[in-house]
């Protein structure tokens, strides 16, 4: 049984939504972090080999959950796909972010350890989503192989 049309261009749509959604999202947390309209774009033209990557997994793990329900629902199987390691590896993208509020909670060592550990955990956040966008594909082809 194969996505129909409409279950395609739907699967498609909440892809894109999630896109427009993660990068809304990193702009407007980037906004209020850096306290600075402007300094997000500049951020951007800075880190955008890895952000880039953890925007279009996002929207692409979005799309496929999407997809996985809509097989789901075709077959009646169930369903066993999250979002998880998604929604985790965006809590770490973004936690360098925070770093100018940090010494206001009085943890100015969390600060300098994000400082400075930054690509790591841009890297660290890259692989979760290859980790969770092959997991969900995997669901994808269970679900699919259980409809058949």
């Amino acid at each position: 049984m194969r996505l129909n049309n409409q279950s395609l261009i739907s699967a498609i749509r909440w892809g894109v939504a999630g896109l427009i959604f993660a990068a809304l999202g990193l702009y407007v947390l980037q906004a209020l972090g850096m306290q600075d309209i402007y300094g997000p774009f500049y951020f951007f033209q800075a880190k955008w080999y890895f952000i880039l990557p953890l925007i279009f997994g996002f929207g692409l793990q979005l799309g496929l959950f999407r997809a996985i329900r809509l097989k789901a629902r075709q077959g009646m199987a169930a369903l066993a796909a999250s979002g998880g390691v998604s929604g985790g590896s965006m809590v770490a993208c973004c936690s360098h972010n925070l770093v100018s509020f940090v010494p206001f909670l009085g943890l100015s060592g969390l600060a300098g350890f994000l400082s400075v550990y930054q690509d790591y955990i841009f890297g660290l956040s890259i692989l979760f989503v290859i980790g969770g966008t092959i997991y969900m594909w995997r669901q994808y082809w269970k679900v699919h192989s259980r409809c058949q």
